[in-house]
C-alpha cells in the first residue's frame, strides 16, 4: 500500500514539475534608454521574487520567468516598467528619464549635492533634456522656459548670437551687470563666448537661483551662476562610438503685417501730395495711373524681401567616442556647426570643435581629470544699425516699384566698364544689396576651455581638491570696404579701400584649492569645506586701419597705402577668495547649510578691495518623519535660505583710480585727466531670502517646486551724474563718478510643475510648465534724483519699477479735426501744440521687463515613438515700436515704402478708429509719445519634434546599439496683438552692444529677426 502510494506521489510531483517546467521559459532582450543607448547595470527582476539578474554592458540580459509572470526593468534615473510575460522569448525595454530622480543628484561647481538634501533653489537641465530641444549655436538659448525665474530673451535672430539671461530680476542698473556667471567645467566663461560650447557635449546644465549656493561664488554669484558640465565616458566600458547629425532649413518668420506694393504705394504717395504732404517729387506724383511710366514701374516690381533674404541651412554633425577601464575613463568629441542665416550673399555662421576629457586613478589616493575644448568659430557680420547699410531696414523701406539694378533709356540693365550690372541706389541714395558683396566684415573667434583637478584621499574623511581652469579666448574682426565698393565709392568718391583689423586676446585663468572634510556617524552626514581661490583676467587689444588698397582682393594690411590708425590697449583684473562651506543633514530629513567668503578685487579702492558675503539655508523633509504617514506622498520638503552676494560687474577696471589718457596738438602730444579717481568704490551687494517648497506626490506622478524670494541689491554701481560744467567726461563719453548709491528690489513667486497623465509600460504622456510673477521697484537714487538712461526713453526714479518707458500719453484721434490727442504732464488732454511748457513726460508702470513669464510642454511616448512640443510665455512688458512707427508715419516718411494699414487714416469728421490725418503729422509727431508703445505678450511654439528609437531586436544583426531620427520644428507657431515679432532683445545688434544693453526689449528697430526653422536629424550608436 505504501509502494502504490509513493508512486502515486511520484507520478503527480512529476507532473507538477513538467507542468512548471513547460510554462517556465528564458527570456532575452535588451534594456535602453529614451535615445536608444543600452544601459549597463539595469535591474532585471521577477516582481514578487527575490529572482533577477543585471543588463549588461551593451544592455543585453537573460532571465528566466514563467507566463503571466511580471518582469521589473528599473535603473537609477529612469523610470521603472513593468512587462508581463506571455508567449514571447525576447523583450527589448526602453526606459524613460524620471525628471524628479534626474534632479537627484545637482552639481554646484564646487561640490555635488543629492538633490534630497539640498536646501537652495536649484534647477538641473539634463542632457536628455537638451536632446529634445532645439538646439540652438548659443546655448543660453535652450535656457528659455526650462526655470522658473529665470528670464530669457533672445538678442536677436543672428546665428550665433546670443540672450538677454536674467535669473528672478534685474539685479543692477549698470549696463552689463545683470547677466548671470557662467562656469564650464570650472572655467568661467563670458555670455558672448557660449556660442563656442557646442551642445553635444554638455552633460548638464545647473541653474544656482538663491543665495544659499550663489554666495559660494561670492562677487561673481550675485545674479545667479548657470554651471555647464560636460561629458564624460563610464568605467569598465568598451568604447561607445556615437555619431549624430541634423539638416535643415531656416527663413524669417512671416510678419503678421502687410508692406504696401508698387500700386498701393503710388498710390498712397498721390494722396499725400494731396493732402498738402511732401510727395511731389515721386512716382506716384509724377506718374499718372494707366500712363506708360506708371506701367513701366509696376512691370518691374521687386519683392525686396525675397531679393534680399533667402531660407537659410542648418547643418550639424558630432562624432563621440566615450568608455573606459578600471581606472580610468574618457570622452572625445569633434563637432561642426553651420549656420548661413537668412541675408543673400552672406555666409553667416560656422563652428568647428573639438573635446578630450580624461579622468583616471593615479593611485589609490590620488584621483586626476583633464577637461580640453577648443573651437574656431566664424561669423559674417551683418550691418545691423538704423541707417542705409542694414539689409533688414532695405526690406521694409525700400519702395517695391524700385528695382535691384538700374536701366537704361532701352529697358536694358546699366553695365559697369567691367560689364557687371549697376546696382540701383533706390531713394536711399545706397545700393544695400550690393553692399552685401562689397562691405564684408567677418569675425573670427578661438576659445580654449582648459581644466586640470586632482583629488588627494588623505583619509576617509580627509581630501584635498587642486583646480586650475583656463579660458583664453582670441577674437579678430575684419572689416573692409572694398576699393570701387558701394560705401567706399560714397565716402571716398573714389576707389580707395579701407580696412581696419581689431585682435582681441582675453585670458581668465582660475587656480582653486579645496581642503574637505566628511563625516558619515550615525546618520549624520556633514561636508565641510575650504577655499582658497585667485582669478587673474587679462585683457590685450590691437587695433588697425588703412586705406589704399589696390584690389579687392588683397585685404591684409601689408597691401595697404596709407595706414590711418593703429593702438594697442591692455588691462588686468584680478581676484582673490578665501571661503569656507559646510552642508549637514541627518537621516536626509533635517538640513542644513552655510557659507561664508571673503572678495578681495582690484577695481575698488584700497580701503574697499574686500568684501564678505555669506548664506544660511535649513530645509526639513517632513515625508521622511516618522508620524507622516501619507502614502501619496513621496517627498514634502520645506526649506529657507538668506544670504548676501557681490558685484564687481558694469565699472571699468580701473575706476577707483584716476586715469589719463593722450592726445595730440599741433605740434605735439599731450597727456589729460580721463577719470576722476573715487577711492571709496566699493562691492555692489545683493541679499535675497528665499523659502521653497518641493513636493512629489501619487508615486513620483506628480512634482512640484515653489518659492517665494526677495532680492535687494544695495550700493548700486553706477555712475553719479554731474554738471556739464564741471567737465567729468572721459574719454568714452561717460559723464559722471562711478560710485555707489542707491537701492533696487526684485521679489516673486516661482511655480513648476510637472506631472505623468499616463504612465504604462508602452505609453507615458507628461505635461508639465512653470511661471515667475515678478515685481520690480527702485527703492533709492542718488540725492532721490530722476536719472535718465541715455539713447533710450528709460528713466529711473524712485518708487518707480526697473526700466520704465518715460513717455507723452497719446490719447488718441480727435474724431472732429483728425488730430492727435496727447495728455500733459497735468493730465489733462491736449493738441500738440499746445501742450504745457516743461516736461509732460511721465511714468505709467510700463517697463521693459515681463512680470509673468515661463514655459510648457507636453511629451507623449509610445512604442519607441515620441512627440514632444515646448511653449514658451512672457506678459506684462512694453515695447516701443520704431519699426511701426516707420511703416505707420502719417505721411512724414512718404518717400519710404509704408504698411497697408497707413491708408487708414482721419478723412472726414466723425471718423473713429483711425490714424491721425497725415496734415498734421509733423507737429503731431514732434511729440515724444507712447503711441507707439506696445504689450509685448506673446506664447510662442519653440520646438515640436517628432522621433522613433528603434527596438533593439531590429538591431541585432546590425554593429548599431542605437538608432534615432527625428524631424524638429521650432518658432512655428506664435500667438500675441504685437505689430511684428514681439521676442525683441537688441533694437539694434551694433548701435546697442549685447553685453551693454540696459533695457534689453526697450523698442525694435530692425535688428537681426527671429527665424523658424525644419530639421531631420540622425543618432547611430556603434
Amino acid at each position: 500500500m505504501r509502494t502504490k502510494f509513493s508512486g502515486i506521489l511520484t507520478l503527480i510531483l512529476a507532473l507538477v514539475v513538467q507542468l512548471t517546467f513547460a510554462q517556465q521559459k528564458t527570456i532575452t532582450g535588451t534594456v535602453t534608454d529614451d535615445t536608444g543607448l543600452p544601459l549597463p547595470g539595469a535591474n532585471v527582476i521577477v516582481k514578487g521574487t527575490s529572482s533577477g539578474t543585471q543588463s549588461d554592458f551593451d544592455g543585453n540580459f537573460t532571465i528566466s520567468a514563467n507566463v503571466g509572470q511580471t518582469l521589473v526593468f528599473s535603473y537609477v534615473g529612469f523610470v521603472a516598467k513593468e512587462v508581463k510575460v506571455g508567449a514571447q522569448n525576447s523583450i527589448d525595454v526602453s526606459l524613460l528619464p524620471d525628471a524628479a530622480a534626474l534632479e537627484e543628484v545637482v552639481v554646484t561647481g564646487y561640490s555635488t549635492r543629492n538633490q534630497t538634501v539640498q536646501t537652495s533653489a536649484v534647477v538641473s537641465i539634463s542632457a536628455s533634456e537638451l536632446s529634445q530641444m532645439a538646439p540652438t549655436t548659443s546655448i543660453d538659448n535652450m535656457l528659455q522656459g526650462k526655470a522658473a525665474g529665470v528670464q530669457v530673451t533672445a538678442a536677436n535672430g543672428k546665428p550665433g548670437q546670443g540672450a538677454f539671461v536674467r535669473i528672478r530680476g534685474t539685479g543692477s542698473l549698470v549696463a552689463g551687470a545683470s547677466s548671470p556667471l557662467y562656469i564650464v567645467d570650472g572655467a568661467p566663461i563670458r555670455e558672448q563666448d557660449l556660442a563656442n560650447v557646442p551642445n553635444e557635449d554638455i552633460e548638464n546644465i545647473t541653474i544656482l537661483k538663491d543665495a544659499a549656493t550663489t554666495a559660494r561664488y561670492g562677487s561673481r554669484g550675485a545674479n545667479g551662476v548657470v554651471v555647464i558640465t560636460t561629458k564624460n565616458g563610464n568605467r569598465n566600458k568598451d568604447a561607445v562610438i556615437r555619431y549624430s547629425t541634423r539638416y535643415g532649413t531656416t527663413s524669417r518668420i512671416e510678419p503678421n503685417f502687410t508692406m504696401m506694393n508698387a500700386e498701393q504705394k503710388l498710390q498712397y504717395e498721390a494722396e499725400i501730395y494731396a493732402l498738402g504732404g511732401p510727395a511731389g517729387s515721386l512716382p506716384g506724383v509724377q506718374t499718372t495711373p494707366g500712363s506708360p511710366e506708371r506701367a513701366e514701374l509696376l512691370s518691374r516690381e521687386t519683392d525686396w524681401a525675397d531679393l534680399m533674404l533667402k531660407d537659410g541651412v542648418i547643418q550639424n554633425n558630432n562624432v563621440s567616442v566615450s568608455g573606459g577601464g578600471d581606472r580610468v575613463d574618457y570622452y572625445f568629441s569633434v563637432s561642426h556647426d553651420k549656420n548661413t542665416g537668412i541675408i543673400d550673399k552672406i555666409d553667416g555662421f560656422e563652428r568647428l570643435g573639438t573635446r578630450l576629457n580624461v579622468n583616471f586613478d593615479a593611485k589609490e589616493w590620488l584621483t586626476m581629470g583633464v577637461n580640453v575644448g577648443y573651437s574656431r568659430s566664424t561669423s559674417d557680420e551683418p550691418r545691423d544699425r538704423n541707417n542705409t547699410q542694414n539689409p533688414f531696414q532695405a526690406v521694409y523701406v525700400t519702395n517695391q516699384y524700385e528695382t535691384e539694378f538700374l536701366y537704361d533709356a532701352d529697358g536694358n540693365i546699366q553695365l559697369d566698364d567691367n560689364g557687371n550690372p549697376v546696382y540701383n541706389p533706390t531713394h536711399r541714395n545706397f545700393a544695400t544689396r550690393g553692399a552685401l558683396e562689397t562691405e564684408p566684415s567677418t569675425d573670427i573667434d578661438q576659445v580654449t576651455l582648459a581644466s586640470v583637478d586632482a583629488l588627494i584621499k588623505f583619509s576617509k574623511n580627509w581630501s584635498y581638491g587642486f583646480n586650475t581652469s583656463v579660458n583664453h579666448g582670441l577674437i579678430r574682426r575684419e572689416s573692409y570696404s572694398k576699393p570701387g565698393g558701394i560705401l567706399d565709392i560714397i565716402l571716398n568718391n573714389a576707389p580707395v579701400g579701407n580696412k581696419f583689423d581689431d585682435q582681441q586676446d582675453r585670458l581668465d585663468l582660475t587656480i582653486s584649492n579645496r581642503l574637505n572634510y566628511t563625516l558619515n556617524l550615525n546618520n549624520h552626514n556633514l561636508n565641510v569645506l575650504g577655499l582658497y581661490e585667485y582669478n587673474l583676467n587679462e585683457f590685450y587689444r590691437t587695433f588697425v586701419r588703412s586705406t589704399g588698397f589696390p584690389s579687392p582682393l588683397l585685404s591684409t594690411q601689408i597691401s595697404a597705402a596709407d595706414l590711418n590708425d593703429g593702438f594697442t590697449n591692455r588691462s588686468r583684473l584680478t581676484l582673490v577668495s578665501y571661503g569656507v562651506f559646510a552642508d549637514y543633514d541627518y537621516k536626509e530629513k533635517y538640513l542644513a547649510s552655510g557659507s561664508i567668503r571673503s572678495d578681495g578685487s582690484s577695481n575698488f579702492g584700497d580701503d574697499y578691495k574686500y568684501g564678505t558675503f555669506w548664506s544660511a539655508s535649513l530645509g526639513w523633509n517632513i515625508a521622511k518623519e516618522d508620524f507622516f504617514g501619507v502614502d501619496a506622498i513621496n517627498d514634502l520638503k520645506l526649506r529657507a535660505a538668506y544670504g548676501s552676494v557681490g558685484n564687481r560687474n558694469g565699472i571699468q577696471r580701473y575706476d577707483s583710480q584716476a586715469t589719463n589718457a593722450f592726445g595730440f596738438y599741433p605740434g605735439g602730444s599731450s597727456s589729460y585727466p580721463a577719470t576722476v579717481a573715487n577711492p571709496e568704490l566699493k562691492w555692489e551687494t545683493t541679499t535675497t531670502a528665499n523659502v521653497g517648497l518641493e513636493f512629489n506626490l501619487f508615486n513620483k506622478r506628480l512634482r512640484g517646486v515653489t518659492d517665494y524670494f526677495v532680492r535687494n541689491t544695495t550700493d548700486l554701481l553706477f555712475n553719479i551724474p554731474t554738471a556739464w560744467e564741471a567737465g567729468i567726461i572721459d574719454p568714452t563719453g561717460r559723464r559722471g563718478v562711478p560710485g555707489n548709491l542707491g537701492e533696487i528690489q526684485n521679489k516673486g513667486v516661482e511655480i513648476s510643475l510637472q506631472g505623468d497623465i499616463i504612465r504604462t509600460s508602452d505609453l507615458t504622456w507628461t505635461v508639465g510648465g512653470n511661471i515667475i510673477f515678478l515685481d520690480t521697484e527702485i527703492i533709492e537714487l542718488p540725492e532721490g534724483e530722476d536719472i535718465s538712461v541715455p539713447l533710450t526713453n528709460i528713466l529711473f526714479r524712485e518708487g518707480s519699477k526697473i526700466n520704465e518707458h518715460y513717455l507723452v500719453r497719446y490719447v488718441g484721434v480727435d474724431s472732429q479735426t483728425g488730430k492727435s490727442l496727447f495728455l500733459g504732464g497735468d493730465g489733462n488732454t491736449y493738441f500738440a501744440e499746445d501742450l504745457p511748457e516743461g516736461e509732460n513726460r511721465v511714468l505709467q508702470g510700463k517697463s521693459t521687463i515681463a512680470d509673468k513669464e515661463g514655459g510648457f510642454f507636453t511629451n507623449l511616448n509610445y512604442k519607441g515613438f515620441g512627440l514632444r512640443a515646448d511653449f514658451v510665455f512672457k506678459a506684462g512688458n512694453w515695447i516701443n515700436n520704431y519699426v511701426r512707427a516707420n511703416a505707420e508715419s502719417d505721411g512724414q516718411a512718404v518717400e519710404d515704402n509704408q504698411a497697408v494699414t497707413a491708408f487708414n487714416y482721419w478723412q472726414q469728421p466723425g471718423d473713429t478708429d483711425v490714424m491721425p490725418s497725415p496734415i498734421y503729422a509733423a507737429v503731431d509727431q514732434a511729440v515724444n509719445s507712447d503711441r507707439f508703445l506696445e504689450k509685448g505678450d506673446y506664447i510662442r511654439m519653440r520646438n515640436v519634434t517628432l522621433s522613433y528609437n528603434f527596438p533593439s531586436k531590429y538591431l541585432d544583426k546590425t554593429p548599431l546599439q542605437s538608432l534615432r531620427i527625428y524631424a524638429q520644428g521650432q518658432n512655428l507657431l506664435t500667438f500675441t496683438d504685437f505689430w511684428g515679432d514681439p521676442e525683441v532683445g537688441l533694437a539694434s545688434g551694433e548701435t546697442i552692444n549685447f553685453a551693454d544693453s540696459v533695457a534689453p526689449g526697450e523698442a525694435t528697430l530692425y535688428s537681426y529677426p527671429n527665424v523658424k526653422s525644419f530639421q531631420f536629424g540622425l543618432d547611430v550608436s556603434f
